[in-house]
């Protein structure tokens, strides 16, 4: 374990510690530094000064075993692991805490995040893109949090996939309590991250915070569903200072939940994606997805206006056929896995 981790144990502050950094790459040189160097150039307090001197008697080795006990492994941003595209990052963690393989750091990602009261259109939305992803080799990266970000971890691991979450709180505190199973999953199927040592409870400000690893780690980000002021959108504008690609699947004008979305697509700030191959192509990345699946003039037709969720009146409107054509239309499209009735009575595209 890297001998900075002895700061982190005593309760030192990222920032003091990028700080001491920028002064020198060795642990052992700081202590060569007077205490008024450390007031007047650093402007660390007394309090600040004294955890640094109590950093050395740091039980460095039953801080790694504790640890391990854990399956947990620490890793510095100076270490090899620490992935390139988080450190470039304006604020990257010092230390992320892992739990899982690792391996999936070096993997191509697509974040994904949305709000945590999904729509029945948002939980198909997602399932639809995250599918699409898997498909591709795509790794999945999202907070763990209710609502999309559990339906895209979840829809990963079905699709056997490699999904990473990133946490609010120490990896030994799973939350929220109902993620239980699907934590405990990623564990030995994905991977967990998290900035905050064994026993940290989750806090309002942590999830915020960790909205900017999502964005760090991932290539692009897709947002799925998110109020006009809704967390997601804090992912959003990360990404975009960070020069990441943003992805907003576009919702029903009147609905609450699809605003932060609508309005990212008008303000020019994401491009606008109705199916994976939106993404994909962003990419030069070709589809593998089965052959197309062929269609009749009508299929294609009622296919065509499910851009978004419709009653049968509005489909019945938009495509001048009769009722029971058009039904019996839907029910094939539902058949070939292409379109789905919500319990609201509409009906929308499935993929």
């Amino acid at each position: 374990m890297n001998e900075w981790y002895r700061l982190k144990s005593v309760g030192l502050t990222d920032s003091n510690i990028k700080a001491l950094l920028k002064v020198t790459k060795e642990y052992d040189e700081i202590f060569s530094i007077r205490n008024e160097q450390f007031c007047l150039y650093l402007n660390f307090d007394e309090s600040t000064i004294k955890k640094i001197q109590d950093s050395k008697n740091i039980n460095l080795e039953a801080e790694l075993k504790k640890l391990n006990d854990h399956k947990i492994k620490v890793i510095f941003i100076e270490d090899e692991e620490y992935p390139e595209k988080l450190k470039n990052t304006a604020n990257p963690p010092l230390f992320l805490f892992c739990k899982g393989n690792i391996e999936l750091l070096k993997n191509f990602s697509i974040g994904v995040v949305g709000t945590r009261k999904a729509t029945s259109y948002g939980k198909v939305a997602c399932e639809n893109f995250t599918s699409g992803l898997v498909e591709e080799g795509i790794t999945t990266v999202s907070g763990l949090a209710l609502g999309i970000d559990t339906i895209c971890h979840k829809k990963t691991l079905l699709k056997n996939g490699n999904t990473i979450a990133v946490v609010g709180s120490g990896l030994d505190i799973i939350y929220p309590k109902e993620n239980k199973n699907v934590w405990e999953e990623i564990e030995t199927r994905g991977l967990l991250i998290s900035e905050y040592p064994l026993g940290t409870q989750p806090q309002i400000y942590h999830f915020p915070m960790r909205n900017r690893i999502i964005a760090g780690l991932s290539k692009g980000i897709l947002i799925i569903e998110s109020r006009e002021k809704g967390g997601s959108l804090i992912t959003a504008n990360i990404a975009l200072d960070e020069g990441r690609d943003i992805f907003a699947i576009p919702g029903e004008i009147f609905s609450d939940f699809s605003a932060g979305c609508n309005n990212l697509i008008k303000n020019s700030q994401a491009k606008l994606v109705s199916k994976v191959e939106d993404i994909l192509e962003e990419y030069g990345i070709k589809s593998n997805n089965k052959e197309k699946i062929q269609l009749n003039e009508l299929e294609q037709l009622i296919y065509d206006t499910l851009t978004t969720s419709k009653t049968l009146d509005d489909i019945l409107i938009e495509v001048n056929e009769k009722a029971p054509e058009v039904l019996a239309t839907l029910i094939e499209l539902e058949i070939k896995g292409l379109v789905t009735a919500t319990l609201g009575g509409c009906y929308m595209r499935k993929k």
